[in-house]
């Protein structure tokens, strides 16, 4: 044989190789090839129809030899959010089948013309065999409040699922209107009103409450919008809000709050710009990780009596992501993430001005204590506090530096303790070490508040929820959401 021809079915042979070990060998020839969605609690939405490079096996099903794409290579490269979960199939005329990620080592996804996509569990009873497949959900088992979308009060969480589980409940497929179009004809208009099915929810029938005006959304990128009636809709992993007369919309929706308390930690930005600009001097003292139902319960157990002397008090909520990043910001800033540019934990620079600058261009200086690191960008640098006396929190040390600059020439000083939401990680929002952390803050405010001739505001970045570790935030929770909010003056005056 000549060489040429040696190359040529070497060439064919490793092709063929090729051909049977990738997407390209199931039978998707020729004719229409429907889309189906591994969707709702994973990271990544994959479309069957456009898998590529993906290993396939070969097994005998009915007396076939069939090449299918195993279930859990598929499964892995969506990126389940939880070791353990369920996967629900769906088909076109609604019939579905769930089984557990545990016993799929013999379950199979095949792509034929005449039963589309369907799934082959060896190991399962028949009946699991979905054909004509639409999606395939996958429902989380676990706790995974990050993951949730949530609806609120000021004092309780409705509801709390996942993407996944939503899913899996009930819904209703609604036809919402996406457009027009026309065009002439020789003279005649021919129109064509668009409409798309969605598969909807309705947040009132989902609690069994009216939702009255003052209701906001939250979505993943810190965006507010009122809630004016309408639907959510479920769109592969993540939820969004669709108003009635379809011109709000806001995309990948983490949680609803009924009755918004008119407060904001942003409110603190604009007080002290109030202040400042009436020649009064401001401490803000930023309490890292205290909730409202910490202060509320402490309060009411007479653990923190400076605090509960202060008689300007308000619940007031923070901004979603409810993380130290976020809630500073807006501390600082007076605006939302969507505005101020920091979305969670990976965003520093500001897009906006922060209330350091403002008090600068009114001729004023400001002092910025913090505790090791430093979180943001800010227009001055902030003075930062190692752990030199090596107890394990920096909080004593930014006690000392903010007494220090009490006596200074500060109109502005700003204070940041981090000691609440330390033992909170590690003991839980109710734990004995966190309280015990809580009331002797109270005394360092105690303590500050006698030698300062100004205003004080005493705020938070963001709350904390109790789990089986300790404590967490960062989700749609009332515990996360709801900050206290206070206001009261220096000297004595709550003695």
């Amino acid at each position: 044989m000549k060489r040429s021809n040696k190359l040529f079915v070497l060439t064919l042979i490793v092709l063929i190789f090729v051909l049977s070990t990738t997407v390209s060998s199931l039978d998707k020839k020729t004719g229409f090839i429907p889309n189906a969605y591994i969707q709702g609690d994973v990271k990544q939405v994959i479309n069957l129809k456009e898998l590529q490079e993906v290993t396939i096996r070969e097994i005998e099903y009915k007396n076939q030899k069939l090449k299918v794409y195993p279930l859990k290579v598929l499964l892995d490269k969506a990126e389940p959010i939880d070791e353990k979960y369920e996967i629900v199939f769906s088909a076109q005329d609604g019939l579905r089948a769930k089984i557990s990620s545990d016993k799929i080592a013999e379950s199979y996804i095949n792509f034929s013309h005449e039963y589309g996509w369907e799934v082959i569990n060896l190991n399962h009873p028949i009946s699991s065999n979905i054909k004509l497949i639409e999606s395939i959900t996958v429902v989380a088992k676990g706790e995974h409040n990050k993951s949730m979308f949530s609806i609120i009060t000021p004092d309780k969480n409705l509801l709390t699922k996942t993407p996944g589980q939503l899913f899996t409940g009930l819904y209703l497929i609604k036809a919402v209107f996406e457009g027009e179009s026309t065009q002439n004809i020789g003279g005649v208009y021919y129109s064509a009103s668009i409409y798309s099915e969605k598969k909807v929810l309705q947040p009132e029938e989902m609690i069994n409450k009216k939702i009255d005006s003052r209701t906001i959304l939250f979505n993943e990128q810190g965006e507010t919008l009122r809630y004016k009636g309408g639907c959510l809709e479920l769109n592969k992993n993540f939820v969004n809000y669709i108003n009635p007369d379809q011109k709000e919309s806001l995309k990948n929706i983490r949680g609803i709050v009924l009755d918004a308390p008119l407060k904001s930690n942003k409110d603190a930005f604009y007080d002290t710009l109030h202040y400042l600009e009436n020649d009064t001097r401001v401490l803000i003292v930023l309490l890292d990780g205290f909730g409202y139902h910490q202060f509320k319960y402490l309060k009411e157990n007479g653990q923190i009596p400076y605090l509960s002397k202060i008689e300007s008090v308000s619940q007031a909520i923070t901004s979603y992501k409810p993380v130290t990043n976020t809630g500073l910001a807006a501390v600082l800033t007076g605006k939302g993430p969507s505005e101020n540019g920091i979305y969670n934990r990976d965003y520093k620079n500001l897009k906006v001005p922060d209330i350091f600058k403002k008090a600068s261009e009114l001729g004023l200086k400001s002092a910025y204590i913090e505790g090791n690191i430093k979180i943001l960008n800010t227009s001055i640098e902030p003075i930062l506090n190692p752990d030199l006396n090596e107890n394990g929190t920096t909080d004593d040390e930014v006690f000392e530096e903010t007494k220090k600059q009490l006596s200074g020439k500060a109109d502005l000083i700003f204070a940041h303790l981090h000691g609440i939401d330390d033992n909170g990680h590690d003991f839980g929002p109710f734990g004995d070490k966190t309280i015990e952390v809580i009331k002797k803050t109270d005394n360092y405010l105690k303590q500050l508040a006698q030698n300062w001739d100004g205003k004080i505001i005493i705020t938070s970045d963001h709350g904390m929820h109790s789990t089986k570790e300790g404590g967490d935030h960062g989700s749609v929770l009332y515990q996360d959401m709801f900050v206290p909010y206070l206001i009261t003056e220096g000297g004595n005056s709550n003695e």
